[in-house]
């Protein structure tokens, strides 16, 4: 590494949450055994299939994580934006990775080694409790996404605007991508999606305009759960 970007790179990690609870000795070894990966738009990460050799950190941008099915069709499972992490469940397993990882805007990620980080996993219980509580929300969001395979186009993206809304402290939800990856997202296709949006602005639950959507009445958009 590069003797400029060391400065840089372990300040980066200092103010990560994922390791934030570090010791000075700690952090030393994390940021020797991490490098940054610039990445432009539509770039792969990682393949389907590769070995996990340690777990990745998005410090600006955006990647979409998906699964390619042998006929070709694809599943979108994610798209996780600046301070995010991935891989962390292959990583530990010491399994290959069973999705596809891509770019969908210019971005930086940090690749941090699987030895450092169990190293610290064994000294450091804060940080066990971290990925812990990390693998506990991904496991968490698969189980409520699958649960969502039998609601309605309506109640998915019901559900969707409501998990937004929880990052939000108020009406206003930015789109965090395109309308054809959260249409992926919601197993629905693009005209679909607009279609719905459609549907809930004309009975007054949102207001479109963009990627910004400005929820109008939460309680109509609830009740699509009911």
């Amino acid at each position: 590494m590069c003797d400029d970007v060391a400065p840089q790179l372990k300040n980066i990690l200092a103010n990560a949450p994922l390791y934030r609870m570090l010791t000075p000795r700690q952090l030393d070894l994390i940021a020797a055994n991490t490098s940054p990966r610039r990445l432009e738009v539509n770039v792969s990460v990682v393949s389907q299939g590769e070995a996990a050799t340690g777990t990745f950190w998005v410090v600006y941008g955006q990647v979409n994580i998906s699964v390619h099915s042998k006929q070709g069709s694809a599943r979108m499972l994610a798209l996780l934006g600046a301070g995010k992490c991935f891989g962390l469940s292959e990583m530990l397993l010491g399994q290959e990775h069973q999705a596809c990882v891509k770019t969908t805007a210019s971005s930086m990620l940090l690749h941090t080694e699987r030895d450092a980080i169990l190293t610290v996993l064994d000294e450091n219980p804060g940080f066990a409790r971290e990925v812990m509580t990390r693998l506990g929300r991904q496991f968490y969001s698969l189980v409520r996404d699958i649960g969502n395979y039998s609601l309605s186009a309506h109640q998915r993206l019901a559900d969707y605007l409501l998990r937004q809304g929880e990052q939000t402290p108020n009406a206003e939800i930015e789109l965090i991508a395109n309308k054809s990856l959260i249409a992926s997202r919601l197993c629905v296709t693009p005209e679909t999606l607009s279609r719905l949006f459609r549907d809930f602005s004309a009975d007054g639950m949102i207001k479109v305009s963009g990627r910004r959507i400005t929820v109008l009445d939460w309680s109509k958009v609830t009740a699509l759960l009911a």
